[in-house]
């Protein structure tokens, strides 16, 4: 496609979202009322739908993703009529939305990156967690973990790019050693990821096993760091573990490296003390930027609230 044609096609999908977002706003403001309307909250789904569409067409993964939670949410309202929406639920709504919003302001002025991207969705996402949790009386752990770059799949692209030249090259001794490296190399990508530290540590030993040729194991090792990369760029790092192939080729038993990377990767939970400062102290240390700063809207708006 030209660079015209994208021209014409990004500025109608900005134009177009724009209403979608008036249509979101207006229902939004007031939506313990406009709950119970129906057509109203069709209205708001098929906005949130629209949104996340265009921008899955055109490649706007941030845009698309919170457009995704927040249809999620309001699907709640729309196929549950008798959910409650009470004030704390439109406040979360509108965080959210506000994310959304920010998101599309930043793709209309030419500035959205895949940082800014990334950085906004994470500030949503705790959001979206609560709100569905209160819609769905679900219980929704936030997980308290540390966020991979932006173009990790990128850098693990990079990475397996190296890894297939040298066994192209034929498998040596040294070669061999070379690859095993690398594995050891994606894991300090997400050091903070427990199941992608699993996957890269059984890869590495599987790659170093002297009774399996390395070019044998070529495609299932790197088709399956590939795939669990995407996955943690995706914040799905929970799906990732090696396969059963891999850990035998590796000389470990799966169902043991599974079960103990389910454990590592469990979302964390926290006592918070009743003293704010020891309690605010626990929260810096336990919570990213992003979260802090989500928490610090909904405290926020809380205190806004008449008792």
């Amino acid at each position: 496609m030209l660079p015209e044609q994208q021209q014409k096609i990004l500025v109608y999908f900005i134009e177009e979202a724009k209403e979608h977002l008036q249509t979101l706003e207006q229902g939004l403001m007031n939506l313990q009322a406009n709950a119970q309307d129906s057509e109203m909250v069709n209205e708001m789904f098929r906005a949130a739908h629209s949104i996340k569409g265009g921008a899955a067409m055109l490649g706007y993964d941030s845009i698309r993703r919170t457009a995704h939670r927040l249809e999620d949410c309001l699907k709640v309202v729309k196929e549950q009529p008798n959910t409650p929406v009470d004030q704390e639920s439109e406040d979360l709504f509108l965080q959210g939305f506000e994310v959304l919003e920010e998101l599309i302001t930043h793709l209309e002025q030419g500035n959205l990156t895949e940082d800014i991207g990334q950085t906004a969705f994470q500030q949503a996402e705790p959001v979206f967690a609560l709100l569905q949790q209160r819609l769905t009386g679900e219980t929704v752990a936030v997980e308290s973990k540390p966020a991979v770059p932006a173009n990790f799949s990128a850098q693990v692209l990079q990475t397996l790019r190296q890894m297939l030249e040298l066994i192209k090259q034929g498998a040596t001794p040294e070669r061999t050693q070379q690859v095993a490296a690398l594995c050891g190399r994606l894991g300090t990508l997400a050091p903070g990821v427990a199941t992608w530290q699993t996957l890269t540590q059984t890869a590495q030993k599987a790659v170093t096993n002297p009774r399996v040729p390395l070019t044998k194991m070529a495609n299932l090792l790197l088709s399956e760091l590939k795939q669990a990369s995407e996955l943690v760029q995706q914040g799905k790092a929970q799906q990732v573990a090696p396969s059963p192939t891999l850990c035998n080729l590796a000389g470990v038993d799966a169902a043991t490296v599974r079960a103990a990377a389910s454990t590592a990767a469990a979302p964390k939970q926290i006592t918070i003390p009743v003293e704010p400062r020891e309690a605010a102290k626990l929260l810096i240390a336990n919570f990213e930027a992003a979260q802090l700063t989500a928490l610090t809207k909904l405290l926020v708006q809380a205190l806004k609230r008449p008792a």
